[in-house]
């Protein structure tokens, strides 16, 4: 009877997985500048202060938030009824939802990158 023998080293693995645990807040937070990319070209112009005071922050290990302060903000994310030279209504929301696969790309592509 003939036989093979087949052995596997997994040794390497936990190396591989805290590498890739290491990246993920930064593919995250990558991510998460890209919906804030997409949103400034979205958000409502009149002064610029509104789109400039966008910021992206990591809020745990394996998400992030974009971020646009005060009730000044709120107000011109929902009020659907303001009409604007520039921008739009649901300017944060509309990004999150339309370039979701394309965060999914950008975490991906940087875990990638890094060669594990």
């Amino acid at each position: 009877m003939a036989g093979i023998e087949w052995n596997i080293d997994l040794s390497g693995l936990d190396r591989i997985t805290e590498a890739m645990d290491n990246l993920v807040p930064a593919a995250v937070v990558k991510a998460a500048e890209h919906v804030r990319g997409v949103a400034a070209d979205l958000t409502p112009v009149e002064s610029g202060h509104l789109v400039g005071s966008a910021e992206v922050k990591a809020t745990s290990h394996d998400s992030a938030r974009v971020y646009y302060p005060g009730p000044y903000a709120r107000y011109q994310h929902f009020e659907l009824q303001l009409k604007h030279a520039h921008g739009q209504a649901l300017y944060l929301e509309q990004p999150m939802i339309t370039e979701a696969q394309a965060c999914f790309r950008i975490m991906a592509d940087t875990l990638r990158l890094a060669g594990l």
